[in-house]
């Protein structure tokens, strides 16, 4: 039979793994007795189970069974007595002394071959993890022995050995193999850096100089390598204080780790000041011992406010002499060809700092193997990834945490703790841009009697913010870099960034960039991107950095373009509230489509992507005097606000709304205006301030002579009565407005009068009168094919089911307008009915489903900051409430 330890214990068919470890034990100690006491102790360690000795016995008995006579139980214990050559422990130790007293590499690459993996894998007890230990110490030893072979005969594997010194960065034996190596494959410099690494490893780790061996081996390498030129180390210092970046980091590695076969190039890209050579200079410091040969560093000045770029022939001559040229030819392609054959074979970093375009940095690209090229720039170099291979790297802000880390490292954490606010306002201002933020830190650090509370007030004024950041030097202040990159637009890119800032909103789409520019905006906001002036921060929708945004509104506005925006997403919102809801009264005549909406689906998708820049747009739109938009706009929302309980938002594009009534001469405008207004202010429980505002709503109704005006706001005054539960009041306005709808052509809004009164009915305690008017609602709205209007009317008779004790009829009811509710996408009617719906199926004793539905709802409730009923439905989930909800 044939046993291994060097890897999985082998015969796996000799049972689990703790059966196979006393067989273990037994191999390592090999025709020599083991008490049962010790193979306990070495199986099980400081945990041997509670009948220890019944086991270990139950495990030799079967390892008997299969291995039979080889093992023996006598006075000094265990004995396994099997072939010393079926055991590749011992076989493997055999055979290195062989290959020691021959000097046989064929007998160490025998006996190198033996091991499988970790030796005694899956074992962890201290008995074997010594055993490991001094296994893999033997087998380094072999490996050593069989390399000193190869470098007696020139075959040693660089690879391998470079390999082996990042493993063992401490062991001199190893250290000295891959120097000699190095030495004799022509890299003496790259032996002599390598003697460096260890020499500083050992004095760091262990404060002791290398051996005498290994200083010899360098005095020797140095004679050699006296005559050749200096080795080039123009990097200039690492960042003294670097924080976070690590993924970019990382992502720097991986680009930068290809084979020996290739260059290696990397593009670092980002806004000016967001760190590029700070990353580069830091990895690059990280990572020297990779470059033996030197390290070459290049500003090319491709955004200095103060010179042109450096052109590549005058690069090219700056990197000859740091190469040691002793002439640089005149003419360009000999200095070319110059410069690459002095690069070529050589392991050495190139950073080409500040690069303008591909064509600065192309003939400076080594032409063979083996040197690293990391180049910086604000532009995305196209060329350079396409045609030659480069991998992009682009930059962004600092994460907050990393942010923070680096301005309280740079003003003083004492001082950063002593006014926590002012310093939060700080870090706030500066937007995660780590020029920013050094600029700050030097303006603390110049007055250290400056409290951080006065230069935060200085930050806080938008318009003189930029030149807060000012460091006093006129080419290192924020404006001064920013105008570096704006300078360099053309004059479509530099009005799109400009128009761009002015822009309502966080960010915006391209059809609404067609709209700002008046043109296809496509090549534009690509120019900007490449000038890392513009983020695409999801597919088709662009970003400015704050303080890009602060820069770029200093440039001249146009209000032509502003308004066009403006109004571009006021007939947006009108076409999408048109597809949400089609029979709603038009307010205005126009029948435009400028964003080309099919469907509900796409009409949602559209308002929640533009939900932040229609508020902005009401706020520019209110300070520009552009009345019809500022009501407009809340107008078109409502469906939308409705379903999504954005009853806040509403609330505060209302309140903007009312300030431009006396500017509105139209009065079913005004009647728009309060209705929607009292409206608003009912759904935020100021129920006083709603019904003032609906009695003027109603008067500016009465006055214009539109019944269907009048019949809306009647309507919306029975809704503000039922939300302060005056059911009785509620209930007059609620028959008259029926009546009146019962006068108009229009089944989807007789359709919801009768709902709203089957409401009230339930809320009074009169369910066949609630039934009666239920089923009129539900028969009109299957109709008219009004499925959500269906849907709130069946969540309506589910109410009253509940209430008269019909529970599975009110679970029907609701999971028919709970599908409904989902598809339209109406989240608020979708939380109210999982409301009830927990309290049906509690009702009909589902603890479960209860539950569940009262989860889901609670969770839909705290998204959209209800706080009453989410606090309800957390009692019934506690078991203190467990009444039937009535929110609505």
């Amino acid at each position: 039979m044939e046993y291994g330890v060097l890897g999985e214990l082998e015969p796996v068919r000799l049972g689990h793994l703790r059966q196979r470890l006393v067989l273990a034990v037994l191999l390592v100690e090999l025709g020599r007795p083991v008490t049962a006491d010790q193979l306990i102790d070495r199986v099980w360690g400081e945990q041997p189970p509670q009948r220890a000795r019944e086991t270990l016995y139950a495990y030799l008995s079967r390892l008997r069974g299969v291995v039979g006579d080889e093992l023996s139980r006598q006075s000094g214990g265990y004995v396994l007595r099997a072939d010393p050559e079926s055991v590749d422990l011992h076989r493997f130790r055999r055979l290195v002394a062989a290959a020691r007293d021959s000097e046989s590499a064929a007998l160490f690459e025998e006996a190198l071959g033996l091991w499988r993996g970790e030796p005694f894998a899956g074992a962890d007890t201290p008995w074997f993890n010594q055993q490991r230990s001094r296994l893999e110490a033997e087998r380094l030893a072999a490996e050593l022995d069989l390399t000193d072979l190869h470098l007696r005969y020139g075959e040693a594997q660089l690879p391998v050995l470079r390999s082996r010194a990042q493993t063992h960065p401490l062991d001199e034996r190893v250290a000295g193999q891959l120097i000699l190596a190095l030495h004799r494959s022509g890299q003496t410099s790259a032996g002599l850096a390598e003697y460096d690494r260890i020499r500083r490893a050992l004095i760091d780790e262990l404060a002791i100089e290398p051996s005498a061996r290994l200083q010899q081996l360098q005095r020797e390498l140095l004679t050699t390598d006296e005559v050749r030129a200096p080795v080039p180390r123009q990097l200039p210092a690492a960042p003294p204080r670097f924080v976070g970046r690590e993924p970019a980091l990382k992502l720097l590695t991986a680009a930068l780790a290809t084979e020996e076969s290739t260059i290696a190039i990397s593009a670092v890209g980002g806004v000016g000041g967001i760190g590029k050579t700070a990353l580069a200079l830091h990895w690059a410091h990280r990572n020297l011992d990779r470059f033996p040969d030197g390290q070459l560093f290049v500003e090319l000045n491709g955004f200095d406010p103060t010179q042109p770029p450096m052109p590549a022939e005058r690069a090219i001559g700056v990197l000859l002499q740091a190469l040691g040229a002793e002439q640089v030819p005149s003419d360009p392609q000999a200095r070319v060809g110059l410069y690459r054959t002095m690069l070529a074979d050589k392991r050495l970093l190139l950073i080409l700092d500040n690069a303008s375009d591909t064509a600065q940095v192309a003939p400076l690209l080594p032409g063979t193997s083996g040197c690293t090229v990391i180049i910086t720039s604000r532009n995305r170099l196209g060329g350079l990834l396409t045609r030659h291979g480069a991998v992009p790297l682009d930059l962004e802000v600092l994460e907050p945490d990393d942010a923070c880390e680096l301005l309280r490292s740079q003003i003083g954490a004492e001082r950063a703790a002593s006014e926590v606010e002012a310093f939060g306002e700080l870090l706030a201002h500066c937007a995660g841009l780590p020029l920013a933020l050094a600029i700050v830190a030097a303006r603390v650090a110049g007055r250290p009697d400056l409290p951080l509370s006065v230069l935060a007030d200085e930050l806080r004024d938008a318009e003189a913010r930029l030149d807060a950041f000012d460091a006093g030097e006129a080419d290192t202040g924020l404006r001064a870099v920013f105008d570096c990159s704006y300078r360099a637009l053309d004059p479509e890119a530099a009005r799109l960034l400009a128009l761009l800032a002015h822009a309502p909103g966080a960010d915006i789409s391209t059809a609404s960039a067609a709209e700002l520019i008046g043109s296809n905006p496509r090549t534009a906001l690509r120019r900007l991107e490449d000038a890392s002036l513009l983020l695409q921060h999801v597919p088709g929708r662009y970003c400015l950095h704050d303080l890009v945004r602060l820069y770029a509104c200093e440039q001249e506005v146009d209000e032509q373009a502003l308004w066009r925006l403006a109004d571009y997403y006021r007939q947006g919102a009108i076409e999408a509230d048109r597809v949400l809801v089609p029979d709603r009264t038009p307010v205005t005549q126009e029948r435009t489509s400028p964003v080309g909406l099919q469907s509900v689906t796409a009409a949602t998708e559209w308002l929640d992507a533009e939900a932040d820049n229609l508020l902005a747009t009401q706020r520019l739109a209110a300070d520009r005097g552009w009345y019809d938009i500022v009501w407009q706009i809340p107008w078109a929302l409502v469906p939308y606000q409705t379903r999504r309980a954005q009853d806040e938002v509403a609330a505060e594009m209302w309140d903007r709304a009312l300030t431009v009534v006396p500017n509105l001469g139209d009065l079913v405008a005004r009647v728009y205006v309060h209705r929607f207004y009292g409206r608003s202010r009912a759904h935020i429980g100021r129920h006083d301030e709603a019904l003032e505002h609906l009695e003027l709503a109603l008067g500016y109704a009465e006055r214009s002579g539109q019944q269907p005006q009048r019949a809306a706001v009647l309507q919306s005054l029975t809704t503000a009565n039922i939300d302060r539960e005056d059911y009785e009041r509620a209930l007059e306005y609620g028959l008259a407005q029926l009546e009146l709808y019962k006068t108009f052509d229009t089944p989807s809004w007789l359709a919801d009068a009768y709902g709203v009164v089957a409401w009230i009915y339930t809320s009074l305690g009169r369910y066949d009168e609630a039934r009666s008017a239920g089923l009129a609602s539900l028969e009109l709205n299957s109709r008219i094919d009004n499925t959500e209007g269906e849907a709130d009317t069946l969540d309506t008779l589910s109410l009253a089911a509940l209430q008269t004790g019909h529970f599975d009829e009110a679970v029907t009811r609701l999971e028919q307008a709970l599908h409904i509710y989902r598809q339209v996408g109406n989240q608020r009617h979708e939380a109210n009915s999982l409301d009830r719906l927990g309290d049906a199926h509690h009702a009909l004793g589902h603890a479960d489903e209860a539950r569940a539905a009262w989860s889901a709802a609670l969770t839909l409730y705290a998204a959209q900051r209800r706080t009453e009923p989410a606090a309800a439905v957390r009692d019934k989930l506690d078991g203190r409430e467990l009444g039937v909800s009535r929110a609505h």
